[in-house]
């Protein structure tokens, strides 16, 4: 089996940069891959004999869409990736490449007589920007799709053999869509289990009942009614932390939350482990998500988790995490009050949470996919 590999994005540093360094170690550990392709890259174990990169440009390109409210310059970077990558690909048994960021590479990779993969890590794009388009009449402007990501994503769905996606409620956005679900690959993600893990210290928390929310702070990521749900309460001997930045259309919907008793607002935290572990439980009340990562980092330091179905986590009802309808305030106050109030079952869910997501570590991610391949290419034992 020959694997080529292409993502625009710089491998090994951060974000989707994570997630398609830990595919493509897995990939390599089963002696599979034949090319990486990605816009730039850190120094990984992968040998760099394998690794094509744009190098300069792409980072250039990356850092000044972060800049780049329209995401025009986004979108250019996706295409000149794909533009770029379509001329590196070598004939092969499995193309996979990411969401808007393959157009051109796919045709190619089918021509040279490989079978292609889509890689999608949100929800059906016509889902997304549904759901996002509800965020905005309700809250105000949010970042949603542009109409030229939405068109590119659609276009290379019809041009994928398959499209892999990282849940359950990813899985169900594109068959309600009226895709074909034989032509979707489910393969949720993964963490390192080494980094997160439960804190050491299990004597009872010398701080108040504190509950926390890691991830941007955004309307998309229900923190508003995760504040409107917290000011309802009245806690005056509890604490919620946001760690995260706000995009700029979410600030001013914060304004109002700003003076909320035991509200906490540490921003960004580059190293969150010691900021769950220091936790009572984990509050992700998600509008939309493919796979949201932090659900499976809480879930391994043994939080327990009051998260949506919309999240995209592996946790399941009731047995490692509560399970709550998207937006609704009084479900999530509910769920609060019943954590707060009963440490054993905190208990019980945070230790199953970690017993459960040990099965989804990176190398577990990684030897999956492998396995998803075989099975499409009919290699299997």
């Amino acid at each position: 089996m020959k694997v080529i590999y292409a993502v625009g994005a710089r491998l090994a540093g951060g974000g989707i940069g994570n997630t398609a360094y830990h595919a493509a170690a897995g990939i390599w550990h089963a002696g599979a891959l034949a090319r990486l392709l990605v816009s730039s890259s850190r120094p990984t174990p992968i040998p760099s004999s394998l690794i094509r990169s744009m190098g300069w440009a792409g980072r250039a390109l990356k850092r000044a869409a972060l800049w780049d409210a329209s995401g025009r310059i986004y979108a250019l970077g996706d295409a000149l990736f794909d533009l770029w990558a379509s001329r590196q690909i070598i004939p092969c048994d499995i193309f996979h490449g990411w969401s808007t960021m393959c157009r051109r590479s796919l045709p190619r990779a089918r021509a040279l007589g490989a079978v292609t993969v889509v890689e999608r890590a949100s929800s059906h794009p016509l889902e997304q920007d549904a759901i996002l388009r509800r965020l905005e009449e309700r809250y105000g402007p949010c970042q949603r799709p542009s109409p030229w990501h939405i068109q590119r994503a659609m276009e290379e769905f019809e041009l994928a053999d398959y499209v892999a996606v990282p849940s359950e409620f990813a899985w169900q956005s594109f068959t309600q869509r009226g895709f074909p679900a034989h032509k979707l690959l489910l393969l949720p993600y993964g963490v390192d289990t080494a980094r997160f893990q439960p804190a050491e210290d299990e004597r009872p928390s010398d701080h108040p009942f504190r509950a926390l929310f890691v991830g941007q702070v955004t309307a998309r990521k229900g923190v508003l009614e995760l504040l409107e749900a917290w000011r309802r309460l009245d806690w005056r001997d509890a604490e919620l932390w946001l760690a995260g930045r706000p995009d700029a259309p979410t600030q001013r919907l914060l304004r109002p939350y700003a003076g909320l008793p035991g509200l906490r607002w540490p921003g960004f935290v580059p190293d969150p482990v010691t900021m769950y572990q220091r936790a009572d439980i984990f509050v992700f009340p998600s509008h939309e998500e493919g796979s949201a990562l932090v659900t499976y980092e809480a879930m391994a330091c043994g939080l327990p988790m009051i998260t949506t179905f919309q999240a995209g986590s592996v946790a399941r009802h009731e047995q490692e995490a509560l399970i709550i309808p998207a937006g609704d305030v009084p479900a999530l106050m509910e769920a609060l009050v019943r954590l707060r109030e009963d440490g054993n079952l905190r208990r019980r869910l945070g230790q199953a949470a970690r017993r459960r997501v040990e099965e989804y570590t990176w190398e577990a991610y990684g030897r999956r996919l492998v396995q998803a391949y075989a099975h499409i290419l009919g290699q299997e034992p």
